[in-house]
């Protein structure tokens, strides 16, 4: 179970009351205005006259005034830089970031209005802490680990409002200081309900994520921090990963992409930070804090950015923060339980060279074959090149793609065998001839695997590390 320290988060948006009612009732236009006796309508239509010619000018002068057009880029990052007339307006330093801020256990944003029969509130709770606290006072009702059904709040309250149509609270629930607990550890009830819940909700995203993939993905839209349009939502996140340094972890684990994007540029339209949260008074003090502060990043600690993440879906009242934290604690264990025997000896991870057919049991026994037979000295091309980690992926997982084609990585040559590469490398000095302006550097796809679980991806950097030994 997680501890009082997750499920944070933080919302700008306070409680809504709802409407207060009054007795008194809206006036009726057509008997809004007083019946006027005679003289007094004479005496009111002598002063009208007289002070026409004033009154007059002044109505129609602010008829005239022609309001200032609105700015249809409500993004402060795609509006122009020249917004801030001269003025510099610096940030306070010591004031406390809004996302740090203390609140309750479990508390995040929500809107949901209480199901239950004969209930006083009408109005829709806008965060959990004021629904649970609702639940125990009107209703002498708590649900245990209410936290674990945030992603399905409203299915869950309204499955519970049927079942206590049928059976009271003191068949379901057990008593406890004149309040009713619910607790699927105890109630069988509740447990196949959450279960049933998660099975459902979670079927339910990973059939909305693949439609996502196959249709929503390829619209193009534009970036959150400049003007470039990606054509496509892959080259979209690549893009402000690259350029602006904007990493939200794995987009193929993200749902309901179009709703987080939409999310995240609606905080920058009200001048809002997405990391820390501070509400700006201008496009331009907004700009230049994300950029000095670096914060371009979502609020970890935002619980309302869980819904759209897959992991956060997985398992009821878990978040992708446990899964993380358990992670760790299995590697710990595992470190704790390791002896110098387990290095003693490494394990084979067979490796296949890029231009023939040859495997060996290592990468750089691999690497050390393509120097020899190949005179294809990747470390040394990558020091050439100036080639970063990125890079190399790309260009082993490219000259895989074209050799598996029998096709020449550098000239394109279409061969009637792998085994005849080797010759025309040597013969054409091919492997000379490469350069950083090809287009396949360009190409995401060879940021993936060619072959699934390729050593030579992984293996590469440690015969950087011997050669800088040596």
């Amino acid at each position: 179970m997680a501890d009082d320290t997750e499920w944070h988060t933080v919302s700008n948006h306070k409680h809504i009351a709802p409407p207060t009612t009054t007795n008194q009732q809206p006036k009726n236009r057509r008997h809004s205005k007083p019946k006027i006796q005679a003289k007094q309508q004479q005496q009111q239509l002598a002063n009208t006259k007289e002070k026409k010619p004033s009154g007059y000018k002044k109505k129609t002068g602010k008829k005239k005034v022609q309001q200032k057009p609105k700015n249809t880029e409500a993004n402060p990052f795609h509006a122009a830089e020249e917004d801030s007339n001269g003025e510099e307006e610096e940030e306070e330093e010591d004031t406390v970031d809004p996302i740090d801020l203390p609140l309750p256990p479990y508390h995040t944003a929500t809107f949901v209005s209480c199901l239950f029969d004969d209930c006083e509130s009408p109005a829709p709770f806008l965060d959990t802490t004021s629904l649970v606290t609702h639940l125990k006072n009107d209703h002498a009702l708590v649900f245990k680990n209410l936290h674990h059904m945030y992603n399905s709040l409203n299915a869950y309250l309204q499955r519970w409002a049927k079942e206590l149509e049928k059976k009271s609270l003191s068949e379901l629930g057990e008593a406890e200081n004149d309040v009713y607990i619910i607790d699927p550890e105890k109630c069988s009830l509740d447990k196949e309900i959450r279960e049933q819940l998660q099975r459902s909700k979670l079927n339910e995203v990973l059939k909305y994520q693949q439609h996502e993939r196959e249709v929503e993905s390829k619209c193009p839209r534009k970036c959150l921090f400049c003007k470039i349009i990606g054509e496509n939502r892959p080259l979209l996140f690549k893009h402000m990963f690259s350029e602006h340094n904007f990493n939200i972890g794995l987009p193929d684990n993200l749902v309901y992409v179009g709703e987080f994007l939409d999310t995240l540029e609606a905080k920058l339209s009200n001048l809002q930070c997405l990391y820390c949260e501070k509400i700006f008074t201008s496009p331009a003090v907004l700009r230049k804090h994300m950029r000095k502060k670096k914060h371009f990043k979502i609020a970890a600690k935002n619980r309302q950015y869980d819904r759209f993440y897959v992991i956060n879906y997985l398992e009821p009242g878990k978040n992708w923060e446990s899964f993380e934290r358990d992670n760790y604690e299995s590697d710990e264990d595992d470190k704790d339980e390791e002896t110098w025997e387990d290095w003693e000896e490494e394990e084979p991870e067979p490796t296949m060279c890029l231009f023939d057919t040859h495997v060996l049991s290592s990468p750089k026994e691999i690497l050390e074959h393509m120097r020899t037979e190949h005179d294809f000295n990747l470390s040394q091309i990558r020091k050439e090149k100036e080639l970063d980690f990125y890079q190399t992926i790309v260009l082993i997982n490219y000259i895989r793609h074209q050799s598996s084609l029998n096709t020449c990585f550098s000239c394109g040559t279409v061969l009637e065998n792998l085994t005849d590469i080797p010759a025309h490398l040597k013969e054409k000095g091919c492997h000379t001839k490469l350069t950083k302006d090809a287009e396949f550097w360009k190409d995401p796809k060879y940021l993936m695997p060619t072959y699934e679980n390729d050593p030579l991806l992984t293996g590469f950097e440690e015969d950087d590390d011997l050669e800088d030994d040596e």
